[in-house]
Formats: structure tokens, C-alpha cells, sequence
């Protein structure tokens, strides 16, 4: 399974940056290089996991950020 980040109007970039730092446990280097390539590209993987559970609670604790993300098979 795969983890998205997709670009939006809301979130800053210092929230964006902040919640994969959390979330995810990236270093703030790789956090800020996501949140970029969201901006530019409109979305960016950040996590690939066959196990469902782990992908789905990332997912929820993103969501419940604020971020818009998605999960592709």
C-alpha cells in the first residue's frame, strides 16, 4: 500500500513539515522536501507498507491534522 500527501490551499508549510515530522518520524530536511514536492507536483509518496494497519493509522493521524492525503494500492 501507498501513502500520499496531496497539495491543498489550507495547511502551511511549516504545519505540512511539522505534522510529517511527527507523524512520520522524518528529519525536518526530508519533511521540508516533501512538503515541496507537494507543492509543485500536487502530491508526494511518503510511506509504502504491505502491511494495511500501520499505512491506515498513519493515514488517520495526517488526516486528522488537516492534511490531504490518500491511499493507493
Amino acid at each position: 500500500m501507498k501513502l500520499f500527501i496531496l497539495d491543498d490551499d489550507v495547511n502551511t508549510f511549516e504545519h505540512v513539515i511539522e505534522s510529517i515530522q511527527i507523524r512520520l518520524s522524518y528529519p525536518n530536511s526530508q519533511a521540508s522536501s516533501i512538503a515541496h514536492i507537494v507543492h509543485h507536483t500536487g502530491k508526494c509518496l511518503v510511506k509504502t507498507d504491505s502491511d494495511e494497519n500501520i499505512i491506515n493509522r498513519i493515514y488517520k493521524k495526517l488526516k486528522a491534522d488537516g492534511l490531504n492525503v490518500k491511499i493507493e494500492e
